[in-house]
């Protein structure tokens, strides 16, 4: 008789390909991967101590996290850099975001507002210890705690993807002190507009906060690449 429903095993094989995405993201985004570079299934399968399998899985679905692409015949590469392909991305990203922050300031509740003021108070006061690595985190908490207060889950989902694809940039740019201090600022204010249920100010600081000319995004694109090759060669 066929058998329905999970079999033995299946759970930790399920867990095994999370293993697996949760590796090649973290390390895709990161840049831990060249941007062009073949990713080989044997050896991250070795890396990982699971079978090929997993890996593979894992793979296709950075496929369609738009971080690897596949070419017949060749395999896996992470993903190449495109102005063009991330200035459309932060376009993108502030369509989202404009639509977020103004129905936050319709749905949100003023106790979940002001749990956010108390936790960016919070980031604001550490900001001067904490490293990149936890400020850029902190930032994009920041912008997805405003969606979730939107309450909108398709487009919690879709920023989640985007910040991801231009981590990069966000991290040379808070990197530089005056546009880190300018940044992070802002996050303050669009937060008293949104308590004050200030709508069109919310919208417009937001919008002034993720302003980027795409001659900005080409120009941190190309920073980034002599980054990363830099650190290669170190």
């Amino acid at each position: 008789m066929e058998k329905h429903g999970k079999q033995p095993g299946q759970a930790s094989g399920d867990n095994t390909v999370e293993r697996a995405y949760a590796y090649l993201r973290d390390r895709t985004i990161s840049f831990g991967f060249r941007p062009g570079e073949r990713m080989n299934e044997v050896e991250l399968a070795a890396i990982l101590g699971m079978s090929r399998a997993p890996v593979r899985e894992a793979l296709n679905r950075l496929i369609v996290d738009g971080l690897v692409a596949f070419e017949p015949r060749r395999g896996f590469f992470c993903r190449k850099l495109s102005v063009t392909e991330i200035t459309e991305l932060f376009g993108v990203r502030a369509d989202l975001e404009l639509s977020a922050v103004r129905q936050a300031c319709a749905v949100a509740s003023q106790s979940d507002i002001e749990i956010q003021q108390a936790r960016w108070t919070g980031v604001e006061t550490q900001q001067p210890g904490m490293t990149i690595h936890a400020l850029v985190e902190a930032d994009e908490a920041f912008h997805l705690d405003i969606a979730a207060l939107a309450g909108n889950a398709e487009r919690l989902k879709y920023l989640r993807n985007i910040n991801a694809r231009i981590r990069f940039v966000r991290r040379i740019n808070l990197e530089d002190p005056a546009r880190r201090s300018a940044s992070l600022g802002e996050h303050s204010l669009i937060l008293d507009a949104l308590s004050r249920r200030d709508a069109e100010g919310a919208v417009a600081l937001m919008q002034h906060h993720l302003s980027f000319s795409s001659e900005e995004v080409k120009s941190r694109i190309h920073e980034g690449l002599a980054r990363i090759y830099a650190e290669e060669v170190a």
